[in-house]
């Protein structure tokens, strides 16, 4: 009964570490789904991709700070992630979705920064969350402004030469959303 965050191999896919820690435990089941396992005496593995929460917030705001060493401290030295889990509350809307859909957001912090020693730490705590509706709209809407703002900077810094079809595609998506409705779903 033991919860851990474990850092996967450089661009391995969950699938693929799902099966490796499956051969590292043969006699283990996988779970597909986040709850937790009944009473039998098993052994389970739950796995998830989980987001990084960085500590150094401060550094990554500053604009003088290259998209390098922000990308770095994105991912390293973190002891904090989160993963959500989308559910209905109350009756589902079949028009809009979006105002009966929860966020249930798990924040799960290690005993130690990864990466460190090892690359896997074990849980200390666990905290849930749930997030409502006008709240996970206001969290998508800034997370795709941030997204916006970091591609236009990568375009003023010539970082990208030439070709502006991923800023022109992402802007369209904004703008003019087939998928889900897009802003005018959230106003809804």
């Amino acid at each position: 009964n033991k919860e851990y965050v474990c850092r996967g191999h450089d661009y391995e896919r969950l699938e693929a570490f799902q099966q490796r820690m499956l051969s590292e435990f043969p006699q283990a089941v996988a779970m597909q789904h986040p709850n937790h396992p009944d009473d039998a005496i098993l052994q389970y593995l739950q796995i998830y991709a989980v987001t990084p929460i960085p500590d150094y917030v401060d550094v990554l705001q500053m604009d003088r700070v290259p998209d390098r060493v922000k990308s770095f401290y994105r991912v390293n030295n973190v002891r904090k992630f989160r993963y959500d889990r989308p559910f209905h509350k109350g009756p589902k809307d079949k028009e809009n979705e979006f105002k009966s859909l929860w966020i249930e957001r798990t924040t799960l912090t290690l005993t130690h920064s990864l990466p460190g020693i090892s690359r896997w730490f074990e849980v200390e705590r666990r905290e849930l969350v749930e997030v409502s509706p006008l709240e996970n709209a206001i969290q998508v809407v800034e997370n795709k402004n941030q997204e916006l703002r970091a591609l236009i900077s990568q375009y003023q810094h010539k970082q990208v030469h030439g070709n502006i079809n991923l800023l022109s595609m992402c802007l369209n998506g904004v703008i003019d959303a087939a998928v889900n409705g897009g802003i005018a779903r959230y106003q809804e």
